[in-house]
């Protein structure tokens, strides 16, 4: 029986008294993780709550399910106040949060804090550079560090192994994969194509082709694919699990034969919500008895 995790993007977009209610009734269906993404805000919204407090309110208010940023960049954030910050989160929650982490791209949040715009190019190395530290961070008593775009200077955050929190990396590219089969705890996708010169056809098709590309890159490092697990957000791109319980189970099939090892799916919003929550809350249902 292929078995696979059922986690849920949450959206920070209301009031705490409307997140509150919508984050109990996940933990209620059973899933096993809510995420957040992590931007300074989302297409204009006039509500947009920062990740990692709105966290920290829900690890307050639940007890029993998973929190996790999807994903941290280095767009705004700095490595030190970054792993400071997921080491709280970390212990406050009682070991329940999963650091999320990624290369961050061109636009608002990368423009925010100044500094004129980078490449992709650019972008990857800061990234590296990025995960590296907060490595570091997590894993020693003290850290100095000097690189092209951050340093440390004898930081003392309380880090120690085993690491915690647990990393898991967005990376749909070599180097990107690369740094998560070296650092990740968790590899994370999701189901649409990001670089149009290689990109599979379907998201399905091109989440195949990472995942081909991700084991290749596991036996170059001598790292076993098996103790790597693989996450795919579906609902974002061109998948659509949630129009219907059918429509979830094919997603769930194609996916998990592929070796994703857990789907996270979108909160359900606008048009058809009420619908979309049914599915999903059969979805979990039908994930936990698996």
């Amino acid at each position: 029986m292929i078995v696979v995790n059922l986690d849920v993007i949450m959206w920070p977009d209301s009031p705490w008294p409307a997140m509150r209610q919508e984050w109990l009734r996940a933990e209620e269906f059973g899933l096993g993780r809510g995420w957040l993404y992590d931007h300074l805000n989302l297409n204009g919204r006039p509500v947009w709550h920062e990740a990692y407090t709105t966290l920290a309110a829900v690890a307050a208010a639940t007890s029993r399910i998973g929190v996790g940023t999807m994903v941290t960049a280095p767009n705004f954030r700095h490595p030190v106040t970054s792993a400071k910050t997921a080491l709280s989160l970390h212990a406050l929650c009682e070991g329940r949060f999963v650091m999320g982490i990624g290369a961050g791209g061109p636009g608002g949040d990368s423009d925010a804090l100044g500094g004129g715009p980078l490449s992709r190019a650019d972008r990857t190395a800061r990234f590296a550079e990025w995960v590296q530290l907060v490595d570091l961070l997590l894993t020693r008593a003290d850290t100095d560090f000097s690189g092209r775009y951050f340093t440390a200077r004898q930081v003392a955050l309380g880090g120690g192994e085993p690491r915690t929190p647990p990393l898991a990396i967005a990376a749909t590219a070599e180097r990107g994969m690369e740094l998560a089969v070296r650092f990740a705890d968790l590899w994370i996708t999701q189901d649409v194509g990001q670089n149009p010169a290689v990109y599979a056809g379907t998201p399905h098709a091109e989440v195949r082709r990472q995942i081909t590309l991700l084991d290749e890159i596991c036996a170059e490092q001598g790292r076993d694919p098996g103790t790597l697990p693989r996450l795919a957000v579906l609902g974002y791109g061109g998948e659509r699990p949630l129009d219907s319980i059918e429509a979830f189970r094919d997603c769930l099939g194609r996916y998990a034969q592929l070796g994703v090892t857990t789907l996270a799916v979108l909160w359900p919003r606008g048009d058809r919500s009420r619908a979309r929550l049914a599915v999903l809350e059969q979805a979990a249902a039908e994930c936990t008895r698996s």
